[in-house]
């Protein structure tokens, strides 16, 4: 591969002279012979072998191609002086430019510069370039920019519009680095370091529609930036086009029940979870379509399907939150609140601190009528939560009822007493 490239470098530089030879015929004897031994030296990085062969074939056939070649090995070698001396030959531009990268390499940019502005041609993409480079360097940023900007003109490219908008955002002109990248987004589709770099911006400045908007053309290159558009819909309450891009990615039913349970739509997500547990036998699912399913503020029929799949969950799963879960249930609805209280009791052996637990067993008390035990249980528990707040109330009031009622019938006792007297 390396012997084909050097024919093709030779048959290149046959074809460069001063004036436009005669076809098949050579400036000099051997000058093919003199290339391949000087690309050979470079190819062995003996540049100064391939040196003297170019300043050889340059004396003898004056071609620029050989001058050029000298300033290449001139730079490679690091003899900057001697490079800065070929200028003075020709303005040819490949040695203009070893020219500028040697003063560059020196630290010398205000000469750099003044060769630049003096000799290169101003309307060449490596006059911007190397222009805004120096002025990059030297902290001169507007400046810089003026000529980043010319330079984007010349040549559109993604590379040459980032080197651009990063200046622009150092010097926080956010809005002008959206609209030339909205502009290019918009002329050549998104290119994924243009459209990171917009989703970026956005983010910094907590733009999450247009975000949202950038990730789902993102998704082209990877369908992780549609979860992340999906995440963004859904977080901002745009559920219809969070449902969109679900439909048209075919995300799934998982992204379905995620989105319904957001929407607090919880019938119609738990009908996706028991569609994703017949699917696949998971059992999370099962439990997720009785904590949705509770959710929903189930009618008798569906609160008896919650109570026999809890059963069934028990079974293989013998935890804590599962037995208080199916335990307040058969106390809440009055299924079978004995039952329940076995349940809740369960759970507790597992985790004897937990609140929700406690909560649970003296509501269950609470509703066999045992209302002191269930008030001895309760009274300790300090909670913001409404519903431990009413059992308290209830509970107190079970107990107050009952106390009347001792009173008013110890003296309705004592009435019939003196009647009989």
């Amino acid at each position: 591969m390396k012997l084909f490239r050097i024919v093709l470098i030779v048959f290149f530089i046959l074809g460069c002279s001063v004036k436009k030879p005669e076809i098949g015929k050579k400036a000099i004897p051997n000058e093919d012979e003199y290339i391949i031994k000087a690309l050979l030296a470079e190819n062995n990085g003996n540049y100064e072998k391939a040196l003297n062969i170019y300043r050889f074939l340059y004396r003898k056939t004056q071609k620029k191609v050989y001058l050029e070649k000298m300033a290449e090995d001139l730079y490679r070698m690091k003899k900057y002086d001697e490079v800065l001396k070929l200028v003075q030959k020709s303005n040819d531009e490949k040695i203009l430019k070893y020219a500028v990268f040697s003063l560059l390499n020196e630290g010398k940019y205000e000469d750099a510069k003044k060769l630049l502005l003096t000799r290169l041609n101003k309307k060449d993409e490596f006059f911007y370039s190397m222009m805004s480079y120096i002025l990059l360097k030297e902290g001169t940023y507007n400046e810089a920019l003026y000529y980043l900007k010319s330079l984007y003109a010349l040549n559109p490219s993604k590379e040459n519009l980032l080197s651009m908008v990063d200046l622009m955002i150092k010097l926080k002109k956010y809005n002008e680095a959206l609209a030339y990248l909205r502009t290019h987004l918009n002329l050549y589709g998104c290119e994924y370091d243009v459209c990171i770099r917009l989703a970026s911006i956005y983010k910094s400045l907590y733009d999450y529609d247009n975000l949202a908007n950038i990730y789902e053309k993102l998704g082209i290159y990877n369908q992780k930036y549609i979860i992340l558009a999906l995440n963004i819909y859904i977080e901002n309450g745009k559920f219809n086009k969070a449902k969109r891009l679900i439909e048209k990615y075919e995300l799934g039913d998982e992204y379905l029940l995620f989105l319904y349970e957001k929407m607090k739509k919880y019938k119609k997500a738990a009908y996706i979870a028991l569609k994703l547990y017949n699917k696949t036998g998971d059992n999370r699912y099962l439990l997720k379509y009785c904590e949705l399913m509770y959710a929903a503020h189930p009618n008798k029929k569906e609160i008896k399907d919650i109570v026999k799949k809890l059963k069934y969950l028990t079974a293989f799963y013998p935890n804590a939150y599962l037995y208080n879960f199916l335990g307040y249930i058969l106390i809440k609805y009055d299924i079978n609140p004995k039952e329940g209280i076995e349940y809740v009791q369960k759970a507790l052996l597992h985790d004897s601190q937990n609140l929700d637990y406690i909560d649970s067993l003296a509501w269950g008390y609470y509703k066999i009528g045992k209302c002191k035990e269930a008030w001895d249980i309760i009274k300790g528990i300090e909670s913001d939560d409404k519903e431990v707040k009413y059992h308290k109330e209830m509970i107190l009031k079970c107990i107050k009822e009952k106390n009347d009622f001792r009173k008013n019938n110890s003296k309705n006792k004592r009435r019939s007493l003196k009647k009989k007297k």
